[in-house]
């Protein structure tokens, strides 16, 4: 039987949000569930760039927007932290995308940051933490 495209998201977005919460605790949930509002107002490539140049929470998130968006637009299954190191080479992939290819990124990383969101509170909580 196959998925769902939301299936598929909430699976990886779930495997993504452990290990965030795992390594980044509340920064990484901090990062996560304001990344949707901060793609909306600046663009996806500007926040891209930005969390870049941050600490390793930032790129940790970075990665896990990569990877998402690399596996629902082209297919390929990158694992982890593959999508931090091919940074460059994914940045110049959406500046040479059409408009359409581009918008679709954009709503892929935000309908996968729509469930890391709701994700990184009950990961925590089955991980023994405080469900919020």
């Amino acid at each position: 039987m196959q998925q769902t495209l939301d299936q598929q998201r909430a699976a990886f977005a779930w495997e993504v949000a452990a290990q965030g919460m795992q390594h980044g605790g509340e920064n990484y949930r901090k990062l996560a569930k304001g990344a949707p509002a901060l793609i909306m107002t600046s663009g996806l490539m500007p926040v891209l760039a930005f969390y870049k140049s941050k600490d390793a929470h930032h790129q940790r998130l970075l990665d896990h927007i990569i990877r998402g968006i690399t596996r629902e637009l082209w297919g390929e299954n990158l694992p982890e932290n593959a999508g931090q190191n091919l940074f460059q080479d994914f940045m110049k992939r959406l500046q040479q995308a059409d408009s359409e290819t581009y918008r679709r990124a954009t709503d892929s990383a935000l309908e996968t940051l729509k469930w890391i969101r709701q994700f990184v509170d009950a990961v925590e909580t089955a991980q023994g933490g405080n469900p919020r």
